[in-house]
């Protein structure tokens, strides 16, 4: 299996499963009014496509900056996500 046939696998995998996971929050949304698993949702959709779509942007001397940026986004999601499963019904 060649290197780029290996990186279309991952792609669609990685894709896949984003696919996946952002059905099952937006279920579980609408049916029980779960809001954590979207920040989760968020937090994948910050750190995959979005990222990748900013570091096609910029220069590869400012990518850096990007990872940074997307990096922290993805902590404060999770962090909202956290603190939503600490809060009792």
């Amino acid at each position: 299996m060649s290197k780029e046939q290996l990186k279309t696998i991952f792609v669609l995998l990685n894709y896949t499963l984003g696919i996946i996971i952002a059905a099952v929050s937006i279920m579980l949304f609408a049916k029980r009014e779960l809001v954590a698993p979207l920040y989760i949702t968020a937090a994948i959709v910050v750190v995959g496509p979005i990222e990748n779509l900013l570091m096609a942007m910029v220069r590869q001397e400012e990518r850096w900056i990007i990872d940074q940026i997307t990096s922290v986004i993805f902590l404060i999601f999770l962090l909202l996500a956290v603190l939503e499963f600490t809060k009792t019904p």
